[in-house]
């Protein structure tokens, strides 16, 4: 279904980008993205080298780098329908190819009603993250994500439909927005693995469509451990059971000062499955996210989720591989003119309920972020990060590294953006 999801909406854009000759620029906007950045980072090999670090980069990958190259396009087909794709174009660490990280088409009907809807269909994020704002699912506040949003990034992505409806409070003086949306999908039961066998990151990739990613050199999935069936790499975008998965959520707007949003959201996979040599895992979580404006102007943005992801049938009580997870952070931001200055702080833990042997995935951490950026103009801007991230984690034992670590990284990036919006 990705695939074909992905030729169908190139197919529709082709069509749409050369039918944009001829009408007025209005019809359609771009952003054409790439990041330069030099990097020093210190702490475990990182684990998109097939090892089990927490960060994108690691010692070996310091200096010079194309960190992130996009193409995020947009096009009205019809006064109430449009159509986006973004391409991720680059990413030097796993697979320099060309690939989709979100393609979909959105209707907004005109009614009468007081009532406002949209439809989403085709591969898009889910509706959480307050801080990937920005062209592409990037940050304005930080080169690198929270480690919620970081994950988001990495395992979860939407195949299907979203249904939203909102409404402003005319009763409330009009200043208040209130909305729902549910969302049915597919494609994406191997989520969960990941997180479970990997644990929390902090780091900027995203995965696309069709990535393949690495895993840490595990003693369960080799051909002699547990999980023997499980291939050395993970793909997070595949339907193993023909479920589809659901989440739900409803968020309260006070102009641009105050946002509350609430989601639940669930796989429905069958924990049991094994297709391709990727395991199903039932993963459910529950999201809080809240955006304000505090005095003196600063920009609150805070998100807490826990949940469950579990792989394998259910014995004593417990499913072979069962994890509880759960993180929050807390992000500061203030913009002077054309100076912007953030600070975030992380928690995250992963909490084990299952006995399997050579199977630890409990984890436990915290991490701060300060990032600079300055804009010189709508093309061009500067951004410097420092990141560290104290963690433990018993599984690196396997790997003979340390199982507690305080792994830092330095990112100073030159971002060029060229486009219509």
């Amino acid at each position: 279904m990705v695939r074909l999801l992905t030729a169908v909406l190139l197919a529709i854009l082709g069509t749409a980008a050369a039918a944009s000759e001829n009408d007025a620029p209005a019809r359609y906007s771009y952003v054409l993205g790439t990041d330069f950045s030099f990097v020093n980072a210190s702490g475990h090999p990182s684990w998109v080298s097939g090892s089990a670090g927490k960060l994108r980069y690691d010692g070996d990958s310091d200096g010079l780098t194309i960190s992130h190259a996009f193409a995020d396009y947009r096009f009205r087909i019809a006064d109430t329908l449009d159509a986006t794709i973004v391409a991720n174009m680059y990413n030097d660490d796993i697979d320099d190819s060309i690939d989709f990280t979100q393609a979909y088409l959105e209707w907004r009907p005109l009614t009468l009603s007081p009532n406002r809807y949209r439809l989403k269909i085709g591969g898009f994020y889910p509706r959480l993250s307050l801080e990937n704002r920005g062209a592409a699912w990037t940050s304005p506040y930080t080169i690198s994500s929270s480690a919620i949003n970081t994950w988001i990034g990495e395992e979860i992505r939407i195949f299907g439909a979203e249904l939203s409806v909102s409404r402003r409070l005319q009763a409330f003086g009009g200043g208040h927005t209130v909305s729902v949306h549910a969302a049915a999908f597919r494609d994406n039961d191997p989520a969960g693995g990941l997180i479970a066998w990997k644990g929390w990151s902090l780091h900027d990739r995203q995965t696309r469509f069709g990535d393949t990613l690495p895993l840490p050199p595990l003693p369960q999935i080799q051909p002699d451990g547990f999980f023997w069936r499980q291939d050395p790499f993970f793909i997070p975008f595949q339907e193993n059971d023909d479920e589809l998965g659901f989440y739900a959520g409803a968020e309260w707007q006070y102009q641009n000062r105050f946002l509350l949003r609430a989601t639940i959201y669930d796989n429905r996979a069958d924990p049991r499955s094994v297709v391709n040599r990727q395991y199903a895992w039932y993963t459910e979580f529950s999201h809080l996210g809240l955006q304000a404006t505090l005095p003196g102007e600063v920009g609150l943005i805070a998100q807490w989720m826990s949940g469950e992801t579990v792989m394998g049938p259910e014995i004593r009580g417990a499913h072979v591989v069962d994890n509880a997870y759960s993180s929050y952070f807390v992000l500061l931001t203030r913009a002077f003119d054309r100076h912007r200055i953030s600070v975030r702080y992380d928690d995250f833990e992963i909490t084990e309920d299952d006995r399997v042997p050579l199977d630890e995935n409990a984890e436990d951490g915290d991490a701060w972020t300060l990032a600079y950026r300055y804009q010189f103009n709508d093309t061009f801007s500067v951004a410097a990060e420092w990141l560290q991230i104290h963690s433990e984690r018993p599984a690196w034992a396997y790997n003979d590294l340390a199982v507690s670590q305080t792994e830092t990284q330095l990112q100073l990036s030159v971002l060029l953006r060229v486009g219509n919006r």
